[in-house]
């Protein structure tokens, strides 16, 4: 048999043949629908997703940075934690563990897009932060 039919059904795997298990193993972070803006604030869920896209309960640290004179915290009540640098453009955040979601508040007293991005850490697993969000102020 030629190599290339040895391996064919190995080059063939769709993610849906992906294992539930083996598909929590990778997390994707997602940006849920920005609150309205009040009091200069904007509320954002961030939340974790596996490999198949399904919610993915899990504690997973994340580095999350936002635009220059804007600043970044847990929401009130909100679902994680923030290690370090709360009240900043720039912080190391925990999702909940039951929920693999974190309550980010973003506030900015000037006008216009502020971006956020989160990217992986020393602390983070299998993490893939390929999508960014920008939240407009008015």
């Amino acid at each position: 048999m030629p190599i290339q039919d040895a391996v064919a059904p190995v080059q063939k795997v769709t993610m849906s043949e992906i294992s539930k298990e083996f598909a929590d193993r990778f997390a994707i972070l997602t940006y849920g629908e920005p609150g309205v803006e009040a009091d200069h604030k904007i509320a954002v869920q961030l939340k974790l997703k596996n490999a198949l896209m399904q919610d993915l309960a899990s504690k997973e640290r994340i580095r999350v940075t936002c635009t220059e004179g804007a600043t970044m915290n847990l929401a009130p009540d909100g679902s994680g934690t923030v290690l370090s640098g709360a009240n900043s453009d720039d912080i190391i955040i925990e999702t909940g563990v039951a929920t693999g979601t974190f309550d980010l508040e973003v506030t900015s007293a000037l006008p216009g897009t502020v971006s956020v991005v989160g990217g992986v850490t020393q602390g983070s697993g299998f993490v893939h932060c390929g999508q960014s969000l920008d939240l407009g102020f008015a």
